[in-house]
């Protein structure tokens, strides 16, 4: 059992598909089965969504979400943005810590975004790093196990790959390496949703009927030579944690 409540909130830091998310859902399982928390479910928030035009505003969506939340995690996307806040602006923030108090023993919070503002934001008003003296950094997957995620992910989903195909998505993930978005699992999805869409024009337009098992095996063919960042939504900009779907 965790003794101190301000010990449960974290600050994840890392880049987009970094596994911030993954870990905070299994954070939530773990804390409800020490009985830290009665439910353990995730809710994930945008910092942004917290922010309202009015004071009264920004308090009524705080408390609205710390609702949401309640029994489980609430994880805070984006929050290193807050750092920037202007002095009138920082309303969310108070209001943050309040709801840390209202809800104390039954909410978990974890604060996610770049590393950069998220450490300033807590050495910024000294009440805020007591409920947050844990810093986890999450630096972003190798090609390596970019590639393996690939061949994970194409498994869940029914599909076998061909060695030839499973080499040249490791080159393609390999090359995506070296780019700024470096590390980010939604690399491996984006060349999993492309291999899969390929696959499904080659079937449809072969010129006579394939074998059951050729319906489920994508091939060399199906994989793009390169995997493009620009054509990632939220990964065009290194500070945009914002991208929906399916990632680790």
């Amino acid at each position: 059992m965790v003794a101190r409540p301000a010990w449960k909130n974290l600050v994840f830091t890392g880049g987009p598909g970094s596994g911030k998310s993954r870990a905070a859902a299994a954070v939530g399982r773990m804390y409800r089965q020490l009985g830290v928390l009665p439910a353990g479910h995730l809710t994930e928030v945008a910092s942004a969504d917290l922010v309202g035009a009015t004071s009264q505003q920004t308090g009524q969506l705080v408390r609205e979400a710390a609702s949401r939340g309640r029994g489980g995690i609430l994880m805070i996307a984006g929050a290193h943005a807050w750092a920037g806040l202007a002095d009138r602006d920082q309303q969310v923030l108070r209001c943050l810590q309040q709801a840390l108090t209202d809800f104390r023993g039954d909410l978990v919070v974890i604060l996610a975004g770049q590393a950069s503002g998220l450490r300033a934001l807590p050495r910024a008003r000294p009440a805020l790093a007591a409920r947050f003296p844990v810093i986890i950094d999450f630096p972003g997957y190798t090609a390596g196990q970019l590639a393996a995620s690939f061949a994970t992910l194409a498994g869940e989903a029914g599909f076998t790959l061909t060695p030839a195909a499973v080499r040249k998505a490791s080159v393609a993930l390999g090359r995506a390496g070296r780019d700024p978005a470096d590390g980010s699992a939604r690399l491996a999805v984006w060349l999993l949703n492309q291999a899969t869409a390929r696959q499904a024009r080659r079937i449809t337009t072969a010129p006579q009927p394939l074998e059951p098992a050729a319906l489920c095996t994508i091939r060399a063919a199906d994989i793009p030579d390169h995997v493009h960042l620009r054509d990632l939504p939220g990964l065009a900009r290194a500070d945009n944690d914002s991208w929906p779907g399916q990632y680790l």
